[in-house]
């Protein structure tokens, strides 16, 4: 009898093999970055964790982009806006808009609404005229509160795929430490964790160790895990909130074109699905019980989620787009998505031609 064919329908032809080797890494105040100073013939990033621009025939870093033009643009926003799983740095959204000005993306994998503003913050002295900000976001945010037993505190907001993000934290904290025995704590731990996603033994070993001894910390966290979907969404829907707001007084102090893209979701899309994106749907669904504790793939979490977007650029005078009413107009022989939400070069190709008309 013949093995049920396993493979992952997100890796066809879109590199994610290189993606994979970028780990995260922690930085102050930031919280996780990509890979700095990662290369590859796919990906290269600079000495930030930033994905390399494609400017006038050239790769260039955040560093180096005011020695090149006197005038830039900005796209903050996550993975989708980092360009995961595109071929190419060339076939970036940020490296297609690039045609006369540079388009810089301070984009992290991962990244919910408040690290988008809390990296701009941190990095906008490297520009010297910003004209436009367009925040590519939407998806990070309603995966953050639908995550099962996700790291969430109502008052502060929460870590997408907190487990590696934080493992690295340790990680880093304990080799810049000098005593030799945290670093081999630090490398048991590494061990422990590989076992434990390779064998069912080792984690009910861990899980009955864990019974028998809890710690304080514990105790006090595990009231949280039982928060609701709905709980977290409200909860973080005020820190949203608060993060237009501070968008709002950056584009009136400085005088820049702030605009809101609701990425485009395979299970959001207006678009008619092209065969390979059917089989993706259908694939994703099942993925994402594992992994969320609702459905997020429903229509009325993404009208909902609209919804509250547009109420809340318009209140803060922000220019509200909808891309996943932007695709009905793509080609649907070609693909557009490679899996739930990262796009295929195509798919980059198309959102940056129609962000490229609201520029000012």
């Amino acid at each position: 009898m013949k093995k049920e064919n396993k493979t992952d329908l997100r890796t066809e032809k879109t590199g994610y093999d290189i993606y994979g080797k970028m780990h995260h890494e922690f930085r102050p105040f930031v919280m996780s970055t990509n890979a700095d100073n990662f290369k590859s013939k796919i990906v290269n990033t600079d000495k930030f964790g930033f994905r390399k621009t494609y400017f006038k025939k050239k790769l260039y870093g955040l560093d180096q982009i005011k020695k090149v033009s006197k005038k830039q643009n900005i796209i903050v926003g996550a993975s989708t806006a980092f360009g995961m799983g595109s071929p190419s740095d060339k076939d970036t959204i940020q490296s297609y808009l690039s045609k006369n000005i540079p388009c810089v993306s301070l984009a992290a994998r991962g990244a919910p609404s408040q690290q988008e503003i809390a990296i701009y913050l941190q990095f906008k002295r490297y520009f010297s005229n910003i004209k436009n900000i367009i925040i590519l976001s939407g998806r990070n945010d309603i995966g953050l509160c639908a995550q099962k037993n996700s790291l969430f505190y109502p008052d502060f907001g929460g870590v997408l795929g907190e487990e590696e993000r934080l493992l690295n934290l340790i990680s880093q904290y304990n080799f810049f430490a000098l005593e030799k025995w945290k670093v081999g704590v630090n490398n048991l731990y590494s061990i422990i964790s590989l076992m434990a996603r390779k064998s069912k033994i080792v984690r009910c070993i861990l899980s009955i160790f864990s019974m028998m001894y809890k710690t304080n910390t514990h105790r006090r966290i595990k009231n949280r895990l039982s928060l609701s979907f709905n709980i977290k969404l409200n909860s973080y829907r005020k820190i949203m909130q608060n993060d237009f707001e501070t968008w709002s007084m950056i584009a009136r102090k400085n005088k820049i074109n702030v605009i809101y893209v609701f990425q485009p979701v395979l299970a959001w899309s207006k678009r008619k699905l092209s065969p390979h994106e059917k089989k993706l749907f259908i694939y994703e669904k099942n993925r994402f019980k594992k992994v969320f504790m609702v459905d997020i793939c429903r229509k009325d979490i993404y009208e909902s989620q609209k919804k509250f977007l547009k109420k809340m650029c318009k209140k803060y005078s922000i220019k509200f787009y909808d891309a996943n009413e932007w695709v009905k107009k793509s080609d649907t022989k070609k693909d557009l998505f490679i899996d739930d939400c990262h796009l295929t070069a195509y798919g980059n190709s198309f959102l940056a031609s129609k962000i490229n008309k609201l520029l000012r």
